[in-house]
């Protein structure tokens, strides 16, 4: 593993990408919400004008157009989190949180996902094992081609653009055989200047045993701010991990 760095700069780790994958090793931890909305701030000032976010469906597309132009509306965002992206209170409140923040800094939000109810069907007609051995293709292998697509598309209309997009690790990396990572697909796309921010460790708020051994890491590390070079998973682009302190509920 490489050195690690306690001076967290955003702007140090992504120099002249015009897009910075930043994803997160589990949803539930708030942390990772909270630390995205620093890396925004940071990012923003560093010419970067959309966020991306695997949270939000394309079918809302409007309401958030809606919100974006006038500051109403962001009920319908937050009952979206509320009802499909409740893997804790606070995971929710965080995303919505985010949006906000990307919102008042006047950056251009674009929603990636399909909608649960499509997943939901598309799984049901294709499981994951079948999916990584060739045999169908699941809606996690479809999103990450889809998501590629639009972030893709965003990057080449709009010539000065500069995009943060918030996902899940294993969409951002190469998660099995046919589960090919957004970070390859965009590759392919001929899509450069890409870099990816890994977030780990962090508190749970649920319970103490959700993200234990995120980091992979022996005391003091664990208690302590950092990146490094490199991710947990490997990356055909430049990759940094961010680790948060790890803490457990009640502390």
């Amino acid at each position: 593993m490489s050195k690690i760095n306690t001076d967290v700069n955003y702007r140090t780790m992504v120099g002249n990408a015009r897009l910075v994958i930043i994803a997160e090793s589990s949803h539930n931890p708030v942390s990772y919400k909270y630390e995205a909305i620093k890396a925004l701030k940071q990012l923003k000032a560093a010419g970067f004008t959309h966020f991306a976010m695997e949270m939000l469906p394309i079918k809302i597309k409007e309401k958030i157009d809606f919100y974006q132009r006038t500051g109403k509306g962001f009920d319908v965002i937050y009952k979206h989190f509320r009802e499909n992206w409740y893997w804790n209170g606070a995971a929710s409140t965080g995303y919505s949180e985010l949006v906000k923040a990307a919102n008042s800094l006047g950056m251009k939000i674009i929603p990636l996902d399909m909608p649960v109810e499509v997943m939901d069907k598309i799984d049901g007609r294709c499981s994951w094992e079948d999916a990584d051995g060739g045999l169908c293709t699941d809606s996690h292998i479809q999103r990450n081609q889809m998501w590629a697509s639009i972030l893709s598309s965003s990057l080449k209309i709009e010539k000065g653009s500069r995009i943060v997009a918030f996902m899940h690790r294993y969409h951002a990396f190469n998660a099995g055989n046919r589960h090919v990572g957004v970070d390859s697909i965009l590759l392919n796309l001929k899509i450069s200047g890409i870099s990816i921010i890994d977030y780990i460790g962090g508190m749970t708020c649920k319970d103490s045993g959700v993200c234990e051994g995120e980091g992979d890491l022996k005391k003091p590390l664990r208690e302590t701010y950092f990146y490094r070079k490199g991710a947990f998973l490997p990356s055909p682009v430049p990759s940094y991990t961010v680790h948060l302190p790890e803490q457990s509920l009640g502390k």
